[in-house]
């Protein structure tokens, strides 16, 4: 077992939760043999709250995951046999970890589905594995897929920083209704705001060579990263000036053209031109061609006719 020091979990209560929970699955009697459990998440990170929950993946060979599948389906465990997540059920959650945590989890993927995320080099997955924290692995069949993963190959990791950088910039300039004409457009307005800067905070992570996690963990996992911290104050405030945590009296309209500003006008002084340099010098360092990121929002037909590729 790896450490699992910092992470707000006791040893103890971790290895009954597995013993109980994990090793008593239907569907195989080998569970022993053929599982590796990770802890991942924000506890694996050290970036959790004391009220975040607890997640745990498994992992096995495919032919033992389609059975463990099949028998916890007609079990009654899941309620499909595409996919594995189980959540404790009832009120006695808490005699694991205790009431202050979130309730425990665990997913059962195969092995061949992790070496195949690691091969297309899927951002999500790839920073949930490489992130977590080893409980047991026969065989090191989980640590030898993870060992062979050096970070992203220059090509693969310069298109996916071209196509966030666009995509953000698209939502800021295409998907933003800009002539306000009616309030049946504030959803899609706000929608686009909101993801503009999500792709900014995608390009963080990826101008480092890293993996970005899920989107409820992108924020503050974000300002771990040198593009983040410069970014980040700009970014928060922008978020909650478009969800109305900041100048709530404001006319709505107005919070989200103020929100959206920094990214749709970069005018010499402004925070807008602060945010599109730090982001242009973060791109030129990770390999992206200057002359390309001077080009902008010229380089826009390269997402729109799909020369980028599908979603990176």
């Amino acid at each position: 077992m790896q450490s699992i020091e910092g992470t707000g979990i006791d040893k103890d209560a971790l290895q009954r939760y597995i013993e109980e929970q994990i090793y008593t699955l239907p569907g195989t009697d080998r569970h022993r043999g053929v599982f590796t459990v990770l802890l991942t998440g924000s506890r694996a990170v050290g970036t959790h709250a004391p009220t975040s929950d607890v997640d745990i993946d498994v992992l096995c060979p495919q032919s033992i995951c389609d059975s463990v599948r099949r028998a916890c389906f007609e079990a009654g465990i899941i309620s499909s046999v595409d996919s594995f997540w189980c959540s404790l059920k009832g009120d006695n959650w808490d005699r694991y970890f205790g009431e202050k945590m979130g309730r425990p989890h665990f997913s059962l993927n195969s092995l061949e589905t992790v070496e195949r995320q690691f091969a297309q080099y899927e951002d999500v997955p790839l920073w949930i594995w490489t992130n977590a924290r080893i409980i047991t692995d026969p065989g090191e069949q989980f640590q030898r897929v993870r060992d062979r993963f050096h970070g992203y190959p220059k090509d693969v990791l310069v298109r996916k920083i071209k196509y966030r950088w666009l995509l953000s910039g698209y939502w800021a300039v295409d998907g933003y209704p800009g002539n306000h004409a009616g309030d049946d457009e504030f959803l899609a307005a706000a929608s686009s705001v909101l993801y503009s800067f999500q792709e900014l905070l995608k390009m963080c992570f990826l101008v480092e060579g890293r993996p970005f996690p899920y989107p409820e963990k992108l924020m503050q996992e974000a300002e771990t990263t040198d593009l983040g911290k410069e970014l980040g104050p700009v970014i928060r405030r922008s978020v909650n000036l478009a969800v109305g945590k900041a100048e709530p009296d404001l006319d709505p309209w107005e919070r989200l053209d103020r929100a959206i500003e920094p990214v749709r006008h970069q005018d010499p002084g402004t925070e807008g031109e602060r945010l599109w340099n730090a982001c242009a010098r973060a791109m030129v360092a990770a390999g992206v061609d200057e002359k390309w990121v001077e080009a902008d929002w010229e380089n826009i037909h390269e997402l729109l006719s799909g020369s980028l590729g599908p979603p990176p």
